[in-house]
């Protein structure tokens, strides 16, 4: 009788484990990420445009800061950009867009982007990478010029030759 009664327990315990783990649901935490970062000029400023994954939003788990080191040398300069959410995700892409200025800035620093999220803390993964001085257009119309004078000078060298 006593090798039934913990045949049976076993049995029992064995049961309710299983069961047990049947139940359980696999969580992933929903921390943002920085997707994609494009800096520009507007006027005087430069502004970016951030792309920030984040799988869900809700009134308890949303973005609620995103973070920005400029490094001009020592010390870097950081500023934090309050977010209101929750933000209205692309159903596919589960990512919203932010542009945030972060006011003139002079030469070409490294510049790092963070995302918080009320729930989930800091992002692990960010985006670093130079902050332009100029905007496109005014580099483009900057080496059209230079490329017409040299051209111009050019020229102008073959005709004294002649």
């Amino acid at each position: 009788m006593g090798r039934m009664n913990k045949a049976v327990i076993f049995v029992i315990f064995a049961s309710l484990f299983l069961a047990g783990l049947s139940s359980v649901r696999s969580v992933l935490a929903d921390v943002p990420q920085i997707l994609i970062v494009v800096p520009y000029q507007d006027g005087p400023d430069t502004k970016l445009n951030v792309t920030v994954y984040h799988f869900e939003e809700t009134p308890s788990d949303y973005v609620d800061l995103l973070k920005v080191v400029v490094t001009t040398g020592t010390p870097n300069v950081s500023q934090t950009f309050p977010q209101s959410g929750p933000h209205t995700l692309d159903p596919i892409t589960h990512a919203f867009n932010v542009t945030i200025d972060i006011g003139p800035i002079s030469g070409a620093p490294l510049a790092q982007v963070q995302a918080h999220c009320v729930s989930h803390g800091w992002s692990t993964q960010n985006w670093t990478g130079t902050v332009p001085e100029y905007s496109f257009p005014l580099l483009l119309l900057a080496s059209s010029m230079t490329a017409a004078a040299l051209l111009i000078k050019r020229r102008a060298g073959r005709k004294l030759l002649a």
